[in-house]
């Protein structure tokens, strides 16, 4: 039996006379893997702040684990256990590796892992057990090898994985993914879709993801929402949104995609 996790109801989103998204719904499941596509333009990172708190809707609702989240604030979002990454790397070049994942600890320290872990930091930070949590989550990225490399100094690819080390500083049980794939090579995607897959194998994490990369989202999603200016037009598996005729006329459009 699945379990649902998010829920987007009827959310809209006006900047005064324009309609970034109209009456948008979809729910994702625990465990899911879920692609937002669309052509640029479509509502796709609108739907992200929205979603995170960033920007409220106009109107609808957001629910994640059964709360009505919406309109944020963003910090409470991810205290919730939801959180984000970005379309550009969003790190601290200046400091390690092991140092941007720990600015991303106490990011959110009130309430959220490092609270917890050090007993809402009553008593000051038990160095030991947040260098086990960095660990952890270095383990978990494969970013060992570059723990105290800084981070202005690491190649692009790793550059964007290490966004989504900070991200699961946060310790949430849903991670959204604002194209991780952007800007990444042929290998690097291959790497990305292992780590991804990984996340939600290994470690119960629920993805949803903003994509243009589509054969990494159709490898990759077990569902996928498609957005053509604000509004939903199809949702699906990878297989039916290859072959529904609005999806390939609206954006896929290059027989590769339809036929991939």
């Amino acid at each position: 039996m699945t379990t649902t996790i998010l829920e987007v109801r009827r959310i809209s989103r006006r900047f005064g006379g324009l309609v970034a998204l109209h009456d948008l719904s979809f729910n994702v499941s625990r465990g899911e893997i879920v692609g937002l596509i669309g052509p640029n333009g479509a509502g796709k990172t609108t739907a992200f702040n929205v979603i995170t708190g960033t920007q409220p809707p106009t109107a609808g609702k957001v629910i994640f684990q059964g709360k009505d989240i919406s309109g944020g604030p963003p910090s409470r979002v991810v205290v919730d256990g939801l959180a984000r990454t970005f379309q550009s790397t969003s790190t601290y070049p200046d400091l390690t590796v092991a140092g941007n994942i720990y600015r991303g600890m106490l990011s959110h320290i009130s309430g959220s892992l490092v609270g917890l872990l050090v007993g809402r930091c009553d008593r000051g930070i038990s160095m030991e057990r947040v260098s086990d949590e960095i660990d952890r989550i270095l383990r978990m990225t494969g970013l060992q090898p570059w723990r105290d490399a800084l981070a202005g100094n690491l190649p692009y690819g790793v550059q964007k994985i290490l966004g989504i080390a900070v991200a699961l500083a946060a310790s949430p049980k849903m991670l959204l993914l604002d194209e991780p794939a952007a800007g990444l090579n042929h290998e690097e995607c291959k790497g990305l879709t292992t780590l991804l897959r990984r996340l939600r194998d290994e470690h119960g994490l629920t993805l949803l993801l903003v994509e243009h990369h589509m054969a990494l989202v159709m490898e990759l999603c077990h569902r996928i929402v498609v957005l053509v200016q604000g509004e939903k037009i199809a949702e699906g598996t990878p297989e039916e949104i290859r072959q529904n005729e609005a999806v390939i006329e609206a954006y896929l459009g290059a027989p590769e995609y339809a036929h991939a």
